[in-house]
């Protein structure tokens, strides 16, 4: 499997385990494409940008088009 490019990061919430995070993201969103996407969890413990150095909680995936054709383009996805 070849690497994804990072698109973004959301903005550390500490101490919880059910995060608000308020940074958005806005990606083109082509219909007649299927557009994957990956998101990583991490819990963070330093302020390194280094994800080594970060637990890796897991992962999940979907697409674009599943995001936009969600109730108020809001999905839930179990980590894998």
């Amino acid at each position: 499997m070849s690497p994804c490019p990072q698109f973004g990061r959301t903005e550390v919430i500490d101490n919880t385990l059910n995060p608000d995070f308020l940074r958005k993201f806005v990606l083109d969103y082509f219909f007649e494409e299927k557009q994957n996407l990956r998101f990583d969890l991490y819990d963070v413990d330093s302020k390194s940008p280094d994800l080594s150095k970060h637990d890796f909680l897991g992962q999940a995936f979907c697409t674009l088009g599943e995001i936009v054709g969600s109730a108020g383009s809001r999905l839930e996805k179990p980590l894998t």
